[in-house]
């Protein structure tokens, strides 16, 4: 391959269509171009690389693992467009281009359809576009002006990027329903419940280790789970117990399917951010997105939704 090889941006939107279709004949529709035309333009792009991107089969096609890297970078590619595009018009008077804002799923859930409703009302001019994923993914993602806005909780200081406390949240004990008879429980109390925890390096777990390693607890782990919604599932079944902030529990708090009771002495905290990158901060169309997060945030804590 040319060292100085360049893609057309064409070809590359025609990949990622059938990448995400597994079909020449429906991209060819979704795309309105002839098939032939769109077979050409991926044959060229595989002549080019010197691989083949798609394996090809009765049913369609299915990326191979070099069509699989190159779609990863295909979307990077894009949301970088997307976000020179919105860095570039974001001069206007009017706040107004796509705002792409990442957010983790339980805070996401509770911020992102109130963020959405107030952007239109109030800036009908600015498209918002949502990315869901855990805090180090999304630190990544802002560095690499991926995103314009993050919520994120406890980031690591970067020099490039301005990070502002949105809330300060405790863990809790977080069980089935009628199984926690305390108001509050330490630590100590805590670490003999059967816990069902993530495995490091989860930024949670950590958090949980480093506090009892300072106690000399031993954390009477019972099974490992990875991943949020399976564990708030094991434990809403009767599985054994486990520690989560508030809000990564509140709908099913609220729908009494969990209760989550704070842990004290010590008092875990973990702090939940809004981000940007410093060079983006005074962009109007990213500081009045901020400005509604934090409004909703607040608004939030004040009815008690989120404590």
């Amino acid at each position: 391959m040319n060292a100085d090889w360049q893609i057309e941006l064409r070809a590359l939107r025609y990949f990622v269509c059938i990448a995400e279709e597994k079909s020449f004949t429906r991209a060819a529709s979704r795309l309105r171009v002839a098939q032939p035309a769109l077979s050409r333009q991926i044959r060229k792009l595989e002549e080019d690389l010197q691989v083949e991107l798609f394996i090809r089969h009765v049913r369609g096609v299915e990326l191979t693992e070099a069509g699989e890297i190159l779609l990863s970078r295909a979307y990077v590619i894009f949301n970088q467009l997307q976000q020179t595009h919105h860095d570039v018009t974001s001069h206007s008077a009017t706040p107004a281009g796509v705002v792409t804002v990442g957010i983790p799923p339980t805070p996401g859930e509770f911020i992102a359809p109130p963020l959405l409703r107030r952007t239109r009302e109030l800036y009908p001019e600015i498209e918002l576009r949502f990315v869901e994923g855990f805090s180090g993914e999304l630190e990544k993602k802002l560095a690499n002006n991926e995103i314009g806005v993050a919520v994120m909780h406890d980031p690591a200081s970067r020099p490039e990027i301005k990070i502002s406390e949105l809330l300060v949240e405790r863990l809790c004990l977080v069980g089935p329903p009628g199984s926690l008879d305390k108001p509050l429980y330490t630590l100590t109390e805590a670490a003999e419940f059967p816990l069902i925890l993530p495995s490091r390096p989860n930024f949670l777990r950590i958090l949980l280790d480093d506090s009892s390693e300072r106690l000399a607890l031993t954390l009477n782990v019972v099974t490992r789970s990875d991943g949020l919604w399976h564990t708030k599932s094991l434990v809403r079944h009767g599985n054994g117990f486990t520690i989560l902030t508030y809000g990564a529990v509140i709908s099913e708090v609220q729908q009494g399917q969990l209760e989550a009771v704070p842990i004290h002495e010590p008092e875990i905290t973990w702090t939940l951010c809004v981000a940007m990158r410093k060079d983006q901060s005074r962009k109007q169309t990213l500081v009045v997105i901020e400005d509604l997060i934090r409004e909703i945030v607040q608004e939030l804590l004040r009815d008690g939704t989120w404590k």
